[in-house]
């Protein structure tokens, strides 16, 4: 949700720890074991992607994902960003793809893990965390001053960067967007850039 179209997310992260993130400019996956038949899913957006020579069946194997998931114990569904050469004109610049992990959810206990554990099991899989923009201790932005943060090159590149995801620190609900306190700000920059 883009922080432009739902203000309110501002009061209920008002005061509280928080961590902004790099918005990578990429699509969408998300790797988990299913708790009912124990199957490996390498999902697009929207659905179960069948195993083969595809994008995110490549990701899964060159990270090992189904072996580093059992590992943790086979009830965590993490999310993140596929970027690199062929998706999305790859404005990283990344000379390989790339999975950036954004996201964890433990299916058993239905709570999304803190940035400070989703870096842990990132480091524990061996793929790379959503970079941080910012995190400060009581958040106390505005629509302003984040369209602002958000604003930036991709290093390394000439090319604008989509944004930042702001959330808590510590996982919470929200109220506004009845679910996960998460949303972003997209820089203004790129969106001109995508216009133009």
């Amino acid at each position: 949700q883009r922080v432009q179209s739902s203000p309110e997310v501002l009061d209920e992260l008002r005061g509280l720890p928080y961590v902004a993130t790099l918005k990578c400019d990429g699509t969408s996956s998300t790797f988990l074991i299913n708790p009912e038949d124990e199957t490996f899913h390498a999902c697009g957006r929207n659905w179960s992607i069948t195993d083969g020579d595809n994008l995110y069946w490549n990701v899964a194997r060159r990270f090992n994902l189904e072996d580093g998931l059992l590992r943790l114990g086979g009830n965590l569904a993490i999310q993140g960003e596929i970027c690199g050469p062929g998706i999305q004109g790859n404005p990283m610049g990344l000379r390989e793809n790339g999975f950036f992990l954004f996201s964890v959810y433990n299916m058993v206990t239905r709570r999304h893990l803190s940035d400070s554990e989703l870096r842990e099991v990132a480091a524990e899989l061996g793929v790379t965390p959503v970079p941080l923009i910012e995190a400060g201790e009581s958040f106390n932005h505005t629509i302003v001053s984040l369209l602002a943060l958000a604003e930036g090159k991709y290093e390394g590149t000439k090319n604008e960067r989509e944004g930042i995801v702001i959330r808590p620190r510590e996982a919470r609900y929200s109220p506004t967007l009845q679910g996960h306190l998460s949303f972003k700000a997209i820089s203004n920059r790129y969106l001109l850039g995508e216009k133009s």
